[in-house]
């Protein structure tokens, strides 16, 4: 079985230009994507399809505050809630409130400075003191998110050099028991994320996103088994987690990122005991209080 340590239940609608614009919707909620065969379609269905098709038996959503909780109110404990925010415009008063409602983590993604910026610390004081968990995007952003006029704008242009894995170094550093997940293994800055994962006993990542599975083979075989030799420490901090839709009938994250992941298992010949690890393991020790 599997966690996937990283899905989206919100929907929003492109305008002529490609752009996401408000308002974010449930997609759980919005009938109107269903198929008509699955409108009456119940969250325990789902959820069973989701176990026998992919062995996911719960998901980390990654959504606002409002979309998020949402969802935790209707799918239960198959959602571990991790609410993304806006890290530029929260207090960490807020943070703690995030976790009194029952989060286990928070998302972070778009800052206007580097993630190491000591105007952040409060904020990672507030999760390290809630025993959460930190979700950090790394890397390139999709086109149209947060832009203004999307349905997350925000008032900086997104730079995406300030979440380079690199930036995740400083706050390790300073934060060496706060649990963190470096989203997107830092595309396209992937050497940078292994050394991260490599080098911090409390950076793990997974490999979500649209990239990870368009890269070779042969690029992560000289990442995660250098010269034929697997690298069982930095495999040991991986964890799964496709991104992609979730919350629709026959949604269940992205499906290349699945075959990504049983590739690589195969390929490097990846001990079962740590395909435990990367599937479920790391991910229920990282949500423990």
């Amino acid at each position: 079985m599997r966690i996937n340590g990283h899905v989206h239940g919100g929907h929003a609608e492109r305008d002529a230009s490609g752009k996401l614009i408000p308002p974010l919707k449930l997609a759980w909620e919005s009938k109107e994507l269903f198929p008509e065969e699955y409108k009456k379609m119940t969250p325990e269905e789902y959820v069973e399809i989701g176990k026998k098709k992919h062995g996911v038996e719960r998901v980390i959503l990654l959504d606002p505050p409002e979309v998020t909780f949402r969802l935790k109110e209707i799918f239960k404990d198959y959602v571990i809630a991790v609410p993304m925010v806006d890290m530029d415009n929260i207090t960490p008063e807020e943070i703690n409130s995030l976790f009194k409602r029952g989060a286990a983590g928070i998302k972070f993604i778009v800052p206007s400075k580097s993630y190491g910026d000591d105007s952040y610390f409060p904020l990672y004081d507030a999760i390290a003191a809630n025993h959460g968990l930190a979700i950090f995007h790394t890397g390139f952003v999709l086109l149209g998110r947060f832009e203004p006029g999307s349905w997350d704008a925000r008032k900086s242009i997104v730079d995406i050099t300030n979440m380079r894995p690199s930036a995740l170094d400083r706050v390790a550093r300073a934060f060496p028991d706060l649990k963190i997940i470096m989203a997107h293994f830092g595309n396209p800055w992937w050497e940078e994320a292994w050394k991260m994962i490599s080098s911090h006993k409390n950076i793990y990542a997974d490999l979500s996103g649209g990239d990870t599975f368009r890269r070779s083979i042969d690029m992560w075989k000289e990442i995660l088994a250098p010269n034929g030799n697997l690298d069982t420490g930095a495999v040991s901090k991986l964890c799964f987690g496709t991104d992609g839709q979730s919350f629709l009938p026959g949604h269940y994250g992205t499906p290349d990122v699945y075959k990504l992941y049983e590739r690589l298992f195969d390929v490097l010949k990846i001990p079962t005991e740590l395909q435990e690890k990367v599937n479920r393991g790391n991910i229920l020790k990282l949500i423990e209080n």
